[in-house]
This record gives structure tokens, sequence and C-alpha cells, in this order.
């Protein structure tokens, strides 16, 4: 039994992406009888064919302002609230609900995965019970990396809020995302948070990582900005917070506490331990910092410490030692 009815009404959608545009024709739905919390007689979105709504499930498009067209597909209890545009293959299934929403061009939203007031576009895929928040922005794009595959994917009990996830990235597990930057094929999971700010987000590229309990976190000063690049790691209970760039397969863990003063952490470093850095330094080129030690520049001096060396037990450099004193 068919569960709408498609308008004798038509109406034409022009759209426009990129340089390409195009006009859909659309017809309004209209429920033939009663199934959920739909009414027989209520007319809800409006869609380019039947292809667009499935008649089976609880599926349904509620706001007259919202449009599905171009090969898109509503399934299964899939909910679409507040004006949405639902476009170019995408495909909403299961229990997910797309709320004052664009997806697009391919994007696959399945389990019980949230959309709000955020655009999602592109050959990805968000599934379990991540949620996307707050004029959040997923662009997904292929070729962007050696890895031709893989594809970008939100996923467990992650959530995305007020940032731009592109190309091939990938956060799960519980993740907690907001205010960020991440891209190509950079990972968040486990427990770890990203927390930028309105003024500084917080930016993950290349393949870096950030998972365990891990935290990184802008500050409100200018270029208050963590920055993890080039296959770097921040992991366990390490904490970043403010001007810290870290790149070049760095591996900060354990109870490690970097706060930017700026911090430029290059080449190989390894922090971990309960190591605590500050103030104006710059490490590079396969330093190990362990246990208690801590680097601290006073305000207006500049530390620099280069070269293979372990800096262990409670050590404190307070400058930049002379060349061979470690």
């Amino acid at each position: 039994m068919k569960k709408y009815r498609l308008s004798d009404e038509t109406r034409p959608y022009h759209w426009q992406h990129g340089e390409t545009k195009g006009t859909a024709t659309l017809r309004q739905i209209v429920a033939e009888h009663d199934f959920g919390d739909v009414k027989a007689g209520c007319r809800g979105g409006w869609i380019d064919d039947e292809n667009a709504l499935s008649h089976d499930g609880l599926c349904w498009i509620y706001n007259e302002n919202s449009v599905v067209f171009e090969k898109a597909h509503i399934c299964d209890n899939a909910r679409l609230t507040q004006p949405c545009v639902i476009s170019h293959g995408a495909h909403i299934s299961e229990d997910s609900w797309v709320d004052g929403a664009h997806i697009s061009h391919g994007a696959r939203l399945c389990g019980n995965v949230t959309v709000q007031h955020s655009q999602v576009r592109g050959e990805c895929q968000l599934s379990g019970n991540a949620r996307i928040l707050h004029e959040s922005t997923i662009i997904a794009a292929l070729g962007m990396t050696p890895d031709p595959e893989q594809i970008l994917r939100i996923y467990d009990n992650a959530t995305v809020s007020q940032s731009r996830v592109v190309h091939q990235a990938q956060i799960y597990g519980n993740a907690l995302v907001s205010y960020a930057f991440i891209e190509h094929r950079a990972e968040v999971f486990d427990n770890a948070v990203l927390e930028g700010n309105e003024i500084n987000n917080v930016w993950l590229c290349d393949c870096a990582k950030v998972y365990g309990q891990a935290r990184l976190t802008a500050g409100l000063e200018e270029d208050a900005i963590p920055t993890l690049r080039y296959s770097s790691q921040v992991a366990e209970n390490a904490v970043v917070e403010g001007n810290c760039v870290i790149k070049h397969h760095v591996l900060i863990g354990g109870h490690a506490w970097l706060r930017g003063g700026p911090i430029l952490i290059d080449d190989r470093v390894v922090i971990q331990g309960r190591a605590k850095i500050s103030g104006n330094v710059l490490i590079e080129h396969r330093i190990e910092i362990t246990d208690d030690a801590v680097i601290a520049s006073m305000e207006g001096e500049y530390i620099h410490l280069r070269g293979e060396k372990i800096l262990n037990g409670q050590e404190h450099i307070t400058r930049t030692p002379l060349l061979g004193a470690l």
C-alpha cells in the first residue's frame, strides 16, 4: 500500500553546483493514510519522483519547504524536519534525522545519525550515533591523498560541532570535535576532544591522529591554534593548549602537557610521562622528553633544543643550554 501520493501541482527548483546549473520539477507529497505521527491528508516536502521517498517504513519529509531530487533517496524510518535540501544521489536511511540541513553528492547516512543545520557533501558515510551539529561542513573528496579508496567516515558516538571536516578524514569512538578543521586522512577517535572557539580553530591535517583521552584546546589569544600535521600523534592523557605546532612524526602521550607561547615540535620528537612544556620553545630532531621533565621559557626568552638526546627525571630547563651541555 502506498503511504502517500504526489500532488497535481508542480514547482520548479533551480539548483547550482559550481558552474553546473539545473532545474528539477517537484511535486508535493500528501499522506494517504495514518502512519507513525503522520496523519492522512498531511502535506510534506517536495520530490521529483516516487523513488525519492520510500513507501515502506515511517520515513517522511515533514517540512513543506524541504526538497529531495536528483536521485536522492529517503527510506526506512529516516526523518527530515525543518527546511532541508537533499540531492544528487544522497542516501538517508534507518533512523537518521536530518534537520534544516543540506545533504548531497553521494553522502550516505544510516543508523541513528543526526545532522542539524549543517552541510554534508560528497562520497562519505555517517553512521552509528554520530552527530553533525551547529553549522558544520562535511565535504568528502577522493584523490586528495595517496589512498584512493578511503572515504570520509564519521561514526560510533562521535560528535562534530561548528567544524569543517573534509577529504578522507575519520572521526569515531566517543570523539568530541568543536570549532576544528580536519582534513586529508587525519583521525580523531576514542575519547579524544578537540575544542576550539569562535576566534581560533584546532587544525588537524595530513595523517595526524588524536586518540585516547587526549585533548587539544585553542586559546583566545591571536594564533592560539593547536596544529597537528604530518603523521604526528597526540594520545593517552596528553593535553595540548594554545599556540602549538606539532609536525613530522611527533608523538605526545602519557600525561604530557604543552601550553603554547608559541611552541614548535618537529621531526620525530617523543614527549611523554608527566613532561611539561610552555612558553616560546622549539624542540626538533629525535629528542625524547619523559618523566617529570619541564621545559619552560621565561617571559621574553626563547628555548631551542635540537639533536638526538633524552631528557628525563626532573630536569627543569628555562633557557637554551650551551652547546654540548646536554
